[in-house]
């Protein structure tokens, strides 16, 4: 699909190929190796070189020195060497990050494989609604992946980070919106809302959702292929080693807004599809969705469900999920319902404490902090971890 031209080259290049084989050099195959190990027995439960912490994974945003970037380096030169540093930078851990380059977000993305683009509203951005009438989604484009598109750009990004390093180190996938999500996004959210729940527009409603559902895994292919099959499919965050026979993520933000027979009748039979395509679905959301354990506790291909546990009361999911599901719970900047907003050491701990009261597998991810990659912090994360 892409065609890359390498052999033009600017200083932007040298410093890149320096910090290729320095991330190279920092991550043997025998570390990428143990990574992966500890984090198979997080996500598949059962016997693993871990058996008194849990996993973790910490993503520390300030590189302590800011990396010199040529006038003459293009957008995503710039990005490569930022994301390049920060690998360098969490080699320090001894814990589950894994280097690969990041994908980015665009809510747009799924959707622009129908056409849509996105709008500015009220100095923030959306999914321009291509639904006037319910009777327009039969007549959608079929969904392609377009030049000129967020879809089309989103995997040149990825394959020009992963082709320009050789095959050497990994991508992660970009975040994609789950099937109702993107449906929501497409018909205008408010509206669906509404809509959904009038029986004259059900037949729309899911027959948008199948189409979106199908498109999303169209898209999971094309990431696939670019990367050589290299792509980690995990969004939630890009820190982590995810096995492939765990299927891939998506996100269902509105879990924290819909009630859950919303949740049962338009949400769950798609994500169970993806899952079904792929051996496995982790499902993010944002804000609180305590009122869904019971509801997600019954899909067969549900292997990850993650939350921020200052949004989401972590120790009450926990004690009603399933134990087949593993909790992969992030470190938010928001709280809900007067829910702690903890450190990365108070992060890790509860993370810790909830496992070992619940006997469910929690990974923890404290994802950005100011806290220093010193040894008294390193030390202090990984004391917190242990069980």
């Amino acid at each position: 699909m892409f065609e890359f031209d390498f052999s033009k080259r600017n200083r932007a290049d040298d410093i890149i190929d320096e910090l290729i084989e320095q991330v190279s050099a920092a991550y043997p195959e025998e570390r990428l190796g143990r990574i992966k190990s500890r984090s198979d027995s997080s996500w598949k439960g059962g016997a693993g070189a871990y058996t008194d912490r849990i996993s973790y994974a910490v993503l520390n945003g300030a590189v302590p020195e800011e990396p010199k970037i040529p006038d003459d380096a293009s957008d995503i030169q710039r990005e490569m060497i930022w994301q390049l540093k920060l690998m360098l930078h969490n080699a320090v851990t001894d814990a589950e990050f894994y280097p690969a380059f990041s994908s980015g977000l665009e809510q747009v993305t799924v959707p622009s494989m129908f056409c849509c683009v996105k709008e500015s509203i009220s100095a923030s951005e959306r999914v321009k609604p291509v639904i006037s009438a319910p009777s327009d989604v039969y007549s959608l484009p079929e969904a392609e992946i377009r030049e000129g598109y967020t879809c089309y750009d989103m995997l040149w990004r990825m394959a020009y980070k992963y082709r320009r390093a050789g095959g050497k180190i990994p991508v992660y996938m970009t975040d994609i919106q789950g099937p109702f999500s993107c449906a929501a996004q497409m018909w205008g959210i408010q509206d669906f809302l509404c809509d959904i729940n009038l029986s004259e527009c059900q037949n729309e409603a899911h027959h948008l959702l199948s189409i979106c559902t199908d498109a999303i895994i169209k898209y999971f292919h094309a990431m696939y292929k670019i990367a050589d099959g290299n792509m980690i499919p995990i969004h939630c965050h890009p820190v982590l080693w995810v096995p492939k026979d765990c299927g891939v993520a998506v996100s269902d933000d509105f879990f924290g807004v819909v009630g859950s027979h919303t949740v049962r009748d338009f949400s769950l039979p798609y994500l169970e599809k993806i899952g079904e395509a792929f051996g496995g679905v982790t499902a993010h959301t944002c804000g609180n969705m305590n009122h869904l354990p019971g509801l997600i506790n019954t899909m067969k291909t549900i292997k990850t469900i993650n939350f921020g546990a200052s949004e989401t009361d972590l120790m009450r999911y926990a004690k009603e999920c399933d134990p087949r599901i593993m909790i992969l719970a992030h470190r938010s900047g928001m709280s809900i319902g007067g829910l702690p907003l903890l450190s990365a050491e108070e992060h890790i701990r509860h993370c810790a404490n909830v496992q070992k009261t619940t006997g469910i597998r929690v990974f923890a991810t404290p994802l950005y902090t100011d806290d220093a990659f010193s040894e008294i912090n390193l030390k202090k994360w990984d004391e917190a971890a242990r069980l």
